[in-house]
């Protein structure tokens, strides 16, 4: 509870300045890889951490889709307002590790770089894992610890310093914290050269 309240006072106070720290990234791939995210959603489809909402512009446009999305932080929700306008979708403050939600409801559940700030990432799956129907998919797009012993490394020197400013990880095994969860992994792709960052679609086990 003490680390949630962390993590959510790092957001809210880092709010203003997210989308700046992340434009270069942004700009060269993750805006890229967001379309092929969504292009894998169907049904009724949760989004868990909407943030300053980067993903809006990439929700389908099918009609057969009702989106649903929560974040944590208000400061990032406020910040979102702007690129809400004129998109179909709820938006609901809720804490990822409690979902607000009864068992089985959605088709798909999204998530795009939030494993690694949630601060018990298991309790984040499970709880995709409770809302999610037995036939639905699990889809994450995340940065994870490398196999590459050097940078992975670097990325536990590194760690320190981005919790300790932005709240999240970059050493996590977010493949295995998805597997304990209680969701078995159909798709593992990396997204460039590396393996740091993957698109991860996964079974719920029901």
């Amino acid at each position: 509870m003490a680390e949630t309240k962390e993590v959510l006072h790092r957001y809210n106070r880092y709010s203003h300045v997210y989308d700046l720290f992340e434009s270069i990234m942004e700009w060269l791939v993750f805006k890229k890889w967001r379309g092929k995210v969504f292009s894998k959603v169907e049904g009724r489809c949760l989004e868990v951490g909407f943030g300053t909402g980067k993903n809006f512009s990439y929700y389908p446009k099918d009609e057969s889709v009702s989106m649903v999305a929560i974040d944590l932080s208000p400061g990032m929700a406020a910040k979102s307002k702007k690129r809400a306008t004129g998109v179909d979708v709820d938006l609901i403050l809720m804490d990822a590790q409690h979902l607000a939600f009864k068992d089985n409801v959605f088709d798909s559940v999204v998530m795009t770089f939030v494993l690694c700030s949630i601060p018990d990432p298991v309790k984040g799956v499970e709880e995709c894992v409770r809302v999610c129907k037995p036939d639905g998919k699990i889809i994450n797009l995340e940065h994870i610890r490398t196999k590459n012993r050097l940078i992975a490394f670097m990325q536990d020197l590194m760690n320190p310093i981005t919790y300790g400013l932005f709240g999240f990880n970059v050493n996590r095994n977010t493949r295995g914290n998805i597997e304990k969860g209680g969701a078995t992994i159909v798709e593992d792709r990396n997204m460039t050269f590396t393996d740091i960052f993957r698109l991860l679609v996964s079974k719920p086990n029901k």
